[in-house]
């Protein structure tokens, strides 16, 4: 049954990269500040590798979520879905941070919008229509994650199910009271 559970987390995953009104395909991300807190933002995936068991998200270079995570590769994604009421956390470390011109030019024209603003993320502004933006440079930076643990919980009735799985045990899985 244990293994039905990771294979199912895995089909859902996948499947958010299919269908873009999944509920898996926005998450919620959480990585750690220079001052030690957490920060959590809503992610798209944009891509997931079920054998690898990793995640790619984009975002743009210049983005504190790019500086968080250089500073510490550690991150936390939770995925709900609150029609099936199946929550997943998944615990990961950042394995690849790829700055490509290339992937930037290949978007399709209204993303490219996403990661041209002339100034960075966060940096205050007098209002929304004071961005600007410089098409001739993009700041696309896809981030790879290496999922290191997943906590699966489902919310039904009699019983509530809920379960861990850890790569550094080949994700064999153990049963949590919930």
């Amino acid at each position: 049954m244990l293994s039905n559970l990771l294979n199912d987390s895995k089909k859902q995953l996948a499947s958010a990269l299919k269908h873009k009104k999944h509920s898996f395909r926005y998450f919620t991300m959480t990585t750690i500040g220079e001052d030690g807190s957490p920060h959590s933002r809503t992610v798209v995936l944009r891509g997931f590798n079920p054998d690898q068991f990793t995640f790619t998200i984009y975002t743009d270079s210049r983005s504190n979520k790019v500086k968080e995570l250089l500073n510490d590769p550690r991150a936390e994604f939770l995925f709900y879905d609150s029609n099936q009421l199946l929550q997943l956390v998944i615990k990961a470390s950042l394995i690849d941070s790829k700055i490509s011109e290339k992937n930037y030019t290949e978007l399709p024209e209204p993303m490219k919008k996403d990661y041209s603003s002339s100034l960075g993320p966060g940096t205050p502004i007098a209002g929304p229509d004071q961005v600007e933006y410089n098409y001739d440079k993009g700041h696309f930076t896809a981030l790879t994650f290496e999922a290191l643990q997943m906590e699966y919980l489902k919310l039904k009735r009699p019983n509530h199910l809920r379960a861990r799985f850890l790569a550094k045990e080949n994700w064999q899985g153990v049963f949590l009271t919930p």
